[in-house]
């Protein structure tokens, strides 16, 4: 599996229904957890983002798809990253 880092901030509709965002975030995980995959973490942030979600997810067609899940409520907007662990990258280190 893999670790995605999603930054996200929310649109207006996300705060048109505020109240709900406790199980917005439930049922994001759930899905999370239906295609495969496990929700680490979820952060509210200050700043350039609205928060930041780490997920493990067992290939990047689960990972599209859940993105693709999300964005048809139309609340969030999100830029996801693909990790990369530290162990692939000393081992590269030392190959170059």
């Amino acid at each position: 599996m893999t670790i995605y880092v999603s930054l996200g901030n929310l649109k207006s509709t996300a705060f048109e229904k505020f109240e709900t965002i406790e199980d917005r975030d439930k049922k994001a995980k759930k899905v999370i957890e239906s295609l495969g995959g496990k929700m680490i973490s979820l952060f509210y942030t200050f700043g350039r983002y609205d928060f930041v979600a780490i997920v493990d997810m067992p290939s990047k067609e689960s990972l599209v798809k859940f993105l693709a899940i999300v964005a048809k409520f139309g609340t969030v907007q999100t830029e996801t990253l693909e990790t990369i662990s530290p162990d692939i990258m000393y081992k590269i280190a030392k190959e170059v």
